[in-house]
C-alpha cells in the first residue's frame, strides 16, 4: 500500500535517487582512483626506467666491458627497487631482423610483442599489464628504451606485481561503499520527513474532498508551513468556505425555484433537443394527465393527447423562435394555451425548450358568454326597437287612416317600449346588485302572505296555461328577516320561470321549510329539465339552456342572475336540481336570525 501512496512513491523516489547517486558516485570515484593509481604507478615505473636508461647510456660510453656495466646497473637498480624486477634487453631483442646471428651476450626471454619492439625502437616508452598463469598474478610492466651512440641500443623493462595496488583499491572501494551506506541511512530520515510533509497535506485534502462530496464544508486543513504546500492548504480552505456559500446560495435558489414551480398554477414543461421531457411540474402533470416518473426522459409527443404540444416544442427547437398555440385535450373538455420558448446557454446555443401551459377553458367559456351576452343584449334591444321603429314609420307615413288600427300600432309601440325599459332596468338593477352598493331595509316577511301575493300577481299567466300551483308551508313558519320587495322579486322570477317552462295543465309546487337558523324556499316545475353540464352556469347572466326556445318564451336570461345577487346579499344561497325530462327545482335559503349587516 505504501508503494501506491504518494508518501511511499516520494520516499522510494528520494531513497532511489540517493542510492543511484551514491552508487554512481562510488563507481566513478573507484574507477577514477584505480585509473589514477595505475597511472601514477606507470609513470613511476617509466620514470625509474628513464633514470636507469640514462645511467646505462652514460656508462656504455665510458666502459668497454658492456656485460659488467649491465650487471653493475642491474644490481644497483635492484637495491633501489626491491619489489621491482628489472630486465635489460638489447636491440636484437627489439628487432631480431637486424641481427639474425647469435647474440654476443646472453639475454633473458623477452615478453615484448613485435609491435612493442617497434615502438621502443622509435624511442617511445610503453606500459602494459599481463596475467601470469603460473603465479596467477597481474604484472605491470614499463619498457623504456636506452641509447648508445645516438641510436636505440636496447630497453629497460621494469615489472612489478599489482596485488598491493588492487588491495589498496579494494580497500578504498569498501570505504566508499561504507560511506555511501551511512549516507543513505542518514538521507532516509530527511527523505521520510520531506515525503511526509508533502503527502500529509495532500492526504488531508483528499479526505476533505470526500467530506465536501458528503456536504460537509466546515472542516479545515491545518496550515503548518508557509511554502507552496501551506499556501495550497490556505487556498483549499478558502475554496471550501466559498464553495459552501455558493452551494448554499444555489440550494436556496433551487428550493425557491422548486417551490415556485410546485405552487405555480400554470404548468411548466422543459425538454431537451431530442424532445425528451426534462422537467414537469405538478400543474402540468394534472393538466396533461401524466405521471412525472414515467414522463421524464421520454418523448413528449409519445403520450396520448400531447402530440400537438410535442409538435409545438419541435417547431420551437427547429426555428429557435418563440411559439404559442391552443389545443384541446382528447377525452377532456379542456382547452390549453401553450407558450413555448427555446432554452439557450451563455454562448447563445439552444439546448432545449421550456413551455408554460394554462387551462383557458373557463376563459374561453367566459369569452363566449361575453359574446353571447353582447349578442343577446343586442338582440333583445333590437327586437323592440325594430317593432317601435316599424310601427312608428307606419303611423308617420299614414299607412292606414283606421283609428282602431292606429290604436293597435300605438299599443304595440307602448308594449315594446315597456319591454325595452324592463330589459334596461334589469341590466341596471343587476349591475347595482353586483357592485354591492345597493342599500335596503330589512323587515320581517310573512312567508304565507309572500306566496299569496306572488300568485296573485302571476294569476293571469297561471290561468293562461291552466297550471295547478301547490303550496306547502309548515304551520308556525317563522318570519324571515329581509327586504320584502326584493324577496318577492326573487320568488316572482322563480315562479315565472316555472310557468314559462311548464307544459299546459302541469303543476308547480311552492315549498317552504326551516331547520336550525335557516329557512329554505323552493319552486318545482314539470318542465323539460336542465342538462347536467348546464347546471353550474344557470345563474350566469344571459345564460340560456336552449337559447332559441328561451327567447321565444320571453326570457331575457337575467332573472336568475338577479335572484342569486339578491339572495347572496341577504346572506343566503341559491341552488338548483334538475333531471332532463323530469322538471327542475330552484331553491334559495335565508337566515332566520336578523342579518348582521343591513343592506
Amino acid at each position: 500500500m505504501m508503494g501506491r501512496s504518494l508518501f511511499g512513491r516520494l520516499l522510494v523516489s528520494f531513497v532511489g535517487i540517493i542510492l543511484v547517486t551514491l552508487v554512481v558516485t562510488s563507481l566513478v570515484l573507484s574507477w577514477l582512483f584505480s585509473s589514477f593509481y595505475y597511472s601514477t604507478k606507470e609513470r613511476e615505473l617509466v620514470s625509474q626506467g628513464g633514470e636507469i636508461a640514462g645511467l646505462l647510456s652514460a656508462s656504455l660510453g665510458e666502459q668497454a666491458d658492456r656485460e659488467k656495466t649491465l650487471n653493475s646497473l642491474t644490481l644497483r637498480s635492484l637495491r633501489a627497487q626491491q619489489d621491482t624486477r628489472i630486465m635489460i634487453v638489447g636491440r636484437e631483442v627489439l628487432d631480431p631482423s637486424l641481427n639474425p646471428g647469435p647474440a654476443p651476450y646472453p639475454l633473458p626471454p623477452s615478453p615484448l610483442e613485435p609491435a612493442d619492439g617497434q615502438k621502443l625502437l622509435q624511442g617511445r616508452a610503453i606500459t602494459w599489464q599481463r596475467q601470469m598463469p603460473r603465479s596467477n598474478q597481474t604484472i605491470l610492466t614499463a619498457a623504456v628504451p636506452f641509447t648508445y651512440r645516438e641510436q636505440v641500443a636496447g630497453a629497460i623493462l621494469l615489472s612489478t606485481p599489482v596485488a598491493d595496488i588492487r588491495a589498496t583499491i579494494s580497500a578504498v572501494r569498501r570505504l566508499i561503499f561504507y560511506s555511501a551506506g551511512v549516507a543513505v541511512l542518514l538521507a532516509i530520515i530527511p527523505a521520510y520527513c520531506l515525503s511526509r510533509s508533502i503527502s500529509r497535506p495532500i492526504k488531508q485534502m483528499s479526505a476533505l474532498t470526500m467530506e465536501m462530496a458528503k456536504g460537509n464544508f466546515r472542516r479545515q486543513i491545518p496550515v503548518t508551513s508557509r511554502d507552496e504546500i501551506g499556501r495550497l492548504a490556505e487556498h483549499f480552505n478558502r475554496l471550501g468556505v466559498e464553495l459552501e456559500q455558493t452551494i448554499n446560495n444555489l440550494s436556496r435558489e433551487k428550493t425557491q425555484n422548486e417551490n415556485i414551480l410546485v405552487n405555480l398554477a400554470e404548468g411548466v414543461i422543459a425538454t431537451d433537443l431530442a424532445g425528451k421531457t426534462t422537467l414537469l411540474n405538478p400543474a402540468a402533470e394534472h393538466l396533461l394527465g401524466l405521471d412525472q416518473k414515467k414522463a421524464l426522459n421520454q418523448d413528449l409527443a409519445s403520450f396520448e393527447g400531447c402530440q400537438p404540444l410535442g409538435a409545438l416544442f419541435k417547431e420551437v427547437m427547429e426555428t429557435g423562435e418563440q411559439r404559442s398555440g391552443e389545443f384541446d385535450l382528447p377525452g377532456k373538455k379542456i382547452v390549453l394555451f401553450a407558450l413555448v420558448a427555446p432554452l439557450r446557454g451563455r454562448d447563445g446555443t439552444a439546448y432545449g425548450a421550456v413551455g408554460v401551459i394554462k387551462d383557458v377553458t373557463e376563459a374561453r367559456k367566459l369569452e363566449q358568454l361575453r359574446r353571447d351576452f353582447i349578442a343577446d343584449v343586442s338582440h333583445e334591444i333590437r327586437t323592440p326597437l325594430t317593432s317601435i321603429q316599424g310601427f312608428t314609420e307606419a303611423l308617420l307615413d299614414e299607412v292606414t287612416a283606421d283609428k282602431a288600427v292606429q290604436a293597435e300600432y300605438l299599443k304595440v309601440i307602448h308594449q315594446e317600449s315597456l319591454r325595452l325599459g324592463r330589459l334596461l332596468n334589469e341590466l341596471l338593477d343587476l349591475a347595482r346588485l353586483e357592485s354591492g352598493k345597493v342599500r335596503w331595509d330589512l323587515n320581517p316577511i310573512d312567508v304565507p302572505e309572500l306566496f299569496a301575493g306572488v300568485l296573485l300577481k302571476l294569476k293571469p299567466q297561471i290561468e293562461e296555461k291552466s297550471l295547478c300551483v301547490e303550496q306547502e308551508i309548515p304551520p308556525g313558519f317563522p318570519a324571515l328577516p329581509g327586504n320584502e320587495e326584493r324577496i318577492e322579486q326573487v320568488l316572482i322570477n322563480l315562479v315565472q320561470n316555472a310557468i314559462r317552462f311548464s307544459p299546459p295543465g302541469g303543476m308547480i309546487k311552492m315549498q317552504a321549510s326551516f331547520s336550525g337558523e335557516e329557512a329554505t324556499i323552493s319552486v318545482s316545475d314539470q318542465g323539460p329539465g336542465i342538462p347536467e353540464e348546464d347546471l353550474p352556469h344557470i345563474w350566469e347572466r344571459f345564460y340560456r339552456v336552449e337559447k332559441s326556445r328561451s327567447r321565444a318564451l320571453g326570457g331575457t336570461g337575467l332573472g336568475l342572475a338577479i335572484v342569486r345577487q339578491i339572495v347572496e346579499l341577504h346572506g343566503g344561497k341559491v341552488s338548483v336540481s334538475s333531471r332532463e325530462g323530469a322538471g327542475s327545482t330552484f331553491s334559495f335559503t335565508l337566515p332566520l336570525a336578523p342579518a348582521q349587516n343591513n343592506h
